[in-house]
C-alpha cells in the first residue's frame, strides 16, 4: 500500500473521496464529524480523488509535519492537462516527468479538447 513505511504515523485515513449532487439537492453534514474532508461536489468527480487524512493523537504531541515515503509511481495513472493547453504546455509537462524518472505516466489533453479534436 502507499503509506506501508509510515506505520509510525498511524492514524492514518487512506480514503476516495464521495462526491455528491449539490443541484440535485443532496447535502453533505459539515458539521459534527472529520469525514467531511472526504466530500466535494460531483463536478469534481472526474478527479476520482483519493485523500490521506492524519488524525492527530489528543494525548500524544502532534508532529508539525510527517514525511510519508510514497512511491509517484504507484500514485499518478495519468496527467490531464488544463483545457486549452498548447503543445508547448505538454512537452513542458512531459520534460517534468522524464526528469524525475515518471516518463512511462501517459500525458492527455483534457477532456474538453479531446471532444473538440474528434
Amino acid at each position: 500500500m502507499i503509506c506501508d513505511e509510515a506505520e509510525e504515523y498511524r492514524p492514518l485515513d487512506i480514503s476516495t473521496v464521495t462526491y455528491f449532487d449539490h443541484g440535485a439537492g443532496q447535502m453533505i453534514n459539515y458539521t459534527g464529524t472529520p469525514g467531511v474532508f472526504l466530500y466535494k461536489d460531483r463536478h469534481f468527480e472526474l478527479d476520482m480523488e483519493l485523500r490521506i487524512v492524519y488524525w492527530p493523537s489528543m494525548t500524544e504531541p502532534t508532529p508539525d509535519h510527517i514525511l510519508l515515503p510514497v512511491s509517484l509511481k504507484d500514485l499518478i495513472d495519468v496527467v490531464v492537462l488544463a483545457p486549452k493547453s498548447t503543445l508547448g504546455d505538454l512537452r513542458e509537462v512531459w520534460n517534468a516527468l522524464r526528469k524525475v524518472g515518471l516518463d512511462n505516466i501517459p500525458v492527455q489533453y483534457s477532456r474538453d479538447d479531446r471532444e473538440f479534436m474528434e
